[in-house]
């Protein structure tokens, strides 16, 4: 979790500090990868054994197709707009003087509503991240879902079906899941008093250093190899057809044991996110109103790339796609500006691209070298 963190937030605030666009979703994911790198050099794992390429290829052609769908359509859309509405005053920058009532009631709709479809996206990686923090350090209360009785109850059962699919088309870590599989079946219905254990008889946390908390986190991580496999199973090459949809479905049953956000978290990430966009806004926003064109931004660009952006990121976001908010936004007005005629100076496209090709690399580069000085102390002495 520190390597994560440290290298998303190292480059997150450095292409800030320089006014520089960039993506919180790709700095988690090449975080993300880091770790699963180091990991696998740590413990002398293969590289592809720690990640799951299938999702991760499907997630990154999200982000890439995400920026081109946005400045084509909201290119597209300022075209429409020129050819339909003939205000002068709409495709000039503001300056002191406001736009009219009507465009300014649009551009205050299509702000909520990109400000909504990005609650909806990176929202869902704020969540991820309190969920982590919480449970690392309270895993006796928040390891598992404390509204599960009913899945943990069913766990040895669902066990039982994902074993022999795991045998038949797991990958190298099949065999440490159907290890988990066997210690989860081997509890009983111990499994399901887990759902109850989260507190004392008086209602009090109980303690991190437990054996409560030990073994409620440790049959999470047990259940999440599990899923790993399924997941693994669904892609597996050979795999039959109702095997594939039985290991969807039991991954599903599997996740609802561990995959949960309590109501606070959930204000707790909106919060979080409105807070530090209201901190952080102006220099990206200077950055994106006046720096991407040779023009400042104009009333019709900024509607046609926020209807744009908000209608790409909500689709994403109820798809379960993670896209970046700012590379979407950035594209859409890179659209209008270029549909408009005002161009792009290269000199601001060319920094803001190179900072989106190096996130990846940098990030993955920064948390897997954190992660393995972590995991091998005996480096830093």
């Amino acid at each position: 979790m520190i390597a994560l963190l440290a290298s998303a937030l190292f480059w997150n605030i450095l292409t800030w500090w320089f006014g520089l666009p960039n993506s919180s979703s790709h700095c988690l994911i090449g975080a993300l990868i880091g770790v699963s790198v180091g990991n696998a050099l740590a413990h002398a794992h293969g590289l592809t054994d720690g990640i799951h390429w299938h999702q991760l290829w499907t997630v990154l052609e999200g982000l890439a197709l995400s920026p081109v769908l946005g400045f084509i359509l909201a290119g597209g859309l300022y075209l429409m707009t020129r050819k339909t509405i003939h205000d002068p005053h709409l495709y000039e920058p503001a300056g002191e003087r406001a736009p009219v009532w009507w465009m300014r009631a649009i551009l205050i709709f299509t702000c909520t509503g990109v400000s909504f479809a990005h609650g909806t996206n990176d929202g869902q990686k704020s969540i991820g991240m309190i969920m982590l923090t919480i449970i690392g350090l309270f895993p006796a209360t928040y390891a598992l879902n404390p509204e599960a009785g009913l899945a943990l109850a069913d766990l040895p059962a669902a066990m039982q079906k994902a074993q022999p699919l795991i045998e038949r088309y797991g990958d190298g870590q099949k065999l440490a899941a159907v290890d988990a599989i066997r210690f989860i079946q081997s509890q009983g219905s111990g499994i399901t008093r887990l759902a109850g254990a989260a507190t004392t008889d008086r209602g009090q946390p109980v303690g991190l250093g437990s054996p409560v908390a030990q073994q409620r986190a440790g049959v999470r991580d047990k259940i999440y190899q599990v899923i790993a496999q399924l997941k693994h199973v669904e892609d597996a090459h050979g795999a039959a057809e109702g095997d594939k949809k039985q290991a969807k479905e039991l991954a599903k049953q599997l996740g609802k044991t561990v995959e949960y956000a309590p109501w606070w978290v959930r204000i707790l990430s909106a919060l979080c996110l409105g807070i530090g966009t209201m901190i952080g806004y102006e220099r990206i926003v200077t950055t994106l109103g006046e720096r991407l064109g040779r023009i400042h931004l104009t009333p019709a660009q900024g509607a046609a790339a926020e209807v744009v952006s908000a209608a790409v990121i909500g689709v994403a976001g109820f798809t379960g796609l993670p896209v970046s908010t700012t590379h979407i936004v950035t594209s859409g007005i890179g659209g209008t500006m270029v549909s408009s005629g005002a161009g792009l100076p290269y000199g601001t496209i060319s920094r803001i691209l190179m900072a989106w090709v190096f996130t990846l690399p940098v990030t993955i580069l920064i948390s897997a070298a954190i992660y393995y000085v972590l995991v091998n102390p005996s480096l830093g002495s």
